[in-house]
C-alpha cells in the first residue's frame, strides 16, 4: 500500500475504519432494540449476553480506528463518539449484573452471590468430574418415537435427579438442547434426564403432558439401572418446556417432585392469547392455536386445563422462576404474575428477573445470563435435592 497515492491510501483507511466500526455499533444497537422478527432473536441474545467482551473489542477497535483516521479530524471525532457510545451501551447489562445476583442470593437464602467471569464467556460450563452420556429410545402412547438423553457422573448409586424439558414453542426442539448445562449438573452429582415429547401441530395438547408423564414413569421404572433417586427429583424446563414442567408438577395426578425450575415459561394461556407482546416476532396466537387446536373461544376447556395458572394452590413444590425483562416472546409481566399468584398461595417461590435479557438468554454459553442462571439453578437444586 506504500506505493499507492496518498489520497487512495486515505480512502482505504477510512473504509477499513468503518468496516470495523459499523458492525460494533450495530451490535450495541441490538442491546437496546426490541426483537422485531424471529431471525433477529439470536443476534439480540448474542449482542446482549456477550456484551462485556464486545465492549472490550469496541474499545480496542477505537484505538485502531483512530490510528487509521489520523489526519481526518472530523471523521476521527465521529468514529470516536460512535464507538465510545457503543462501548457504554455494551456495559449496561454488566452494570446490572451484581444487583440482580445479590437479589437472587437473598431470595435463595445464601451469602454467596455469583460474580461475572470474563474467562467463562470463552469456555463451556465447568464440570466437576467425568460425565457419561447415553441415548435411550422409547415411544409415546401412540407409538411415536421419542428419545431420552441420560447424563450420569462417575459415582455409582442412586443420585438426586433433574429432569430437563426443552423449549421450542411446543413445535420443535430436542433433548440435546443446552447439553452443556446438563453435563455440568451431572458432574456435580446429579442424574440428568433430558426428555422428549411430541410436537404441535401434528400432536396437540394434552399429548405433550402425557409424554412428560410417560417419561417420568420410565425414570421411576428404571431408577436402579439409571442411578435415579425418585424421592429426590426436580423438573427443569425452558420456555414451552418450563410450561410443561409446571403442568407436570402442579396438575391433578402429578407425581411428587422436590422442586420446579421454570425459565421464561408461559403461565396463563388465555392471557397470553389476549395480551400480546409488541412487537410479536413469533406470532403468539398462531403458536397457541397450533398447540391447543383453536382460539380460547373455540377451546375454552383446553386453554384452562393447559394453563399452569389454573392449578396454583397451597402445597405445590418450591418453584424457581427465571425470566428476562426484555422478553418479546413471553412477556415478563406473565412471570411476575405467576410469582405473585404462587406467593399468595403460600407456595415457596424464587423469582429472578434479568432486566437486560431476551428470551433464550441462558442459551448463550458463558454469557451474562447463563452464568447467573447456572449459579441460581445450582443453589436452588442443592437446597431442594440434597
Amino acid at each position: 500500500m506504500s506505493d499507492l497515492p496518498t489520497a487512495r491510501r486515505g480512502r482505504w483507511s477510512v473504509a477499513l475504519a468503518l468496516l470495523g466500526t459499523v458492525p460494533l455499533a450495530l451490535l450495541a444497537a441490538l442491546v437496546l432494540l426490541p426483537t422485531m422478527a424471529m431471525p433477529m432473536l439470536p443476534g439480540v441474545v448474542v449482542a446482549t449476553e456477550y456484551s462485556p467482551p464486545i465492549a472490550l473489542l469496541t474499545l480496542g477497535w477505537l484505538l485502531v480506528a483512530r490510528a487509521l483516521l489520523r489526519g481526518r479530524a472530523r471523521m476521527r471525532a465521529v468514529v470516536t463518539v460512535v464507538l465510545l457510545a457503543a462501548a457504554a451501551i455494551d456495559c449496561w447489562p454488566l452494570a446490572r449484573f451484581d444487583g440482580v445476583a445479590q437479589a437472587a442470593s437473598e431470595q435463595l437464602g445464601t451469602d454467596e452471590a455469583v460474580r461475572y467471569s470474563l474467562l467463562d464467556a470463552f469456555r463451556p460450563p465447568r464440570q466437576a468430574g467425568a460425565v457419561r452420556e447415553r441415548t435411550v429410545a422409547y415411544s409415546a402412547a401412540d407409538g411415536s418415537p421419542l428419545e431420552l438423553r441420560l447424563f450420569t457422573g462417575p459415582v455409582p448409586g442412586a443420585r438426586p435427579t433433574v429432569v430437563v424439558i426443552y423449549g421450542g414453542a411446543w413445535r420443535g426442539g430436542e433433548p440435546t438442547q443446552a447439553a452443556g448445562v446438563s453435563r455440568a449438573l451431572a458432574s456435580r452429582g446429579y442424574t440428568v434426564a433430558a426428555i422428549d415429547y411430541r410436537h404441535a401441530p401434528a400432536a396437540r395438547y394434552p399429548a405433550q403432558l402425557q409424554d412428560v408423564r410417560r417419561s417420568l414413569a420410565l425414570l421411576r421404572d428404571s431408577a436402579v439401572a439409571w442411578q435415579v433417586d425418585p424421592a429426590r427429583l426436580a423438573l427443569l424446563g425452558r420456555s414451552a418446556g418450563g410450561h410443561l414442567a409446571e403442568l407436570a408438577a402442579w396438575a391433578p395426578g402429578a407425581p411428587p417432585v422436590r422442586g420446579v425450575v421454570s425459565v421464561y415459561a408461559p403461565f396463563d394461556l388465555v392471557q397470553g392469547y389476549v395480551d400480546l407482546p409488541s412487537p410479536d416476532p413469533i406470532d403468539v396466537r398462531a403458536v397457541l392455536r397450533d398447540f391447543l387446536g383453536g382460539t380460547p373461544a373455540q377451546q375454552p376447556a383446553r386453554y384452562r386445563e393447559a394453563s399452569p395458572a389454573t392449578w396454583v394452590r397451597p402445597g405445590l413444590p418450591p418453584t424457581l422462576l427465571l425470566f428476562g425483562g426484555r422478553d418479546r416472546l413471553v412477556k415478563p409481566l406473565f412471570n411476575r404474575g405467576a410469582a405473585a399468584r404462587l406467593r399468595a398461595a403460600d407456595v415457596p417461590v424464587i423469582a429472578v428477573e434479568v432486566p437486560w435479557a431476551e428470551h433464550g438468554f441462558d442459551m448463550a454459553p458463558g454469557g451474562l445470563g447463563a452464568q447467573l442462571a447456572m449459579h441460581v439453578i445450582g443453589v436452588f437444586l442443592e437446597k431442594q435435592l440434597r
